[in-house]
């Protein structure tokens, strides 16, 4: 298997934020290991669509669906594959109004 480092977009994400519905996008980048990069994508987008705290805290209706677009990929070796899998997270920003 080969380690990757995946940076994903997200965008359209609808959430109360304290009584007040509010859009936002977020970076996230994982890491996985995969056969190649497609899958590793595959794979982390289903890491982020399954974090809980997200998943719970997402309000859009199916009309306005949120989005995680695939930003970079790439192939990484084991120390940094090893010393990086546990510290990411997201990053977070309000959209824009339009």
């Amino acid at each position: 298997m080969k380690r990757f480092e995946i940076k994903l977009h997200g965008k359209n994400f609808l959430f109360n934020l304290d009584g007040e519905l509010k859009k936002f996008g977020f970076f996230a980048t994982k890491f996985v290991e995969a056969e190649n990069p497609q899958e590793a994508k595959k794979m982390a987008i289903i890491l982020i669509r399954q974090n809980p705290n997200l998943r719970d805290a997402v309000l859009n209706e199916n009309a306005d669906r949120p989005t995680i677009d695939l930003e970079e990929i790439k192939e990484v070796n084991f120390l940094k594959f090893f010393s990086k899998k546990s510290t990411t997270g997201f990053t977070f920003y309000p959209e824009e109004e339009e």
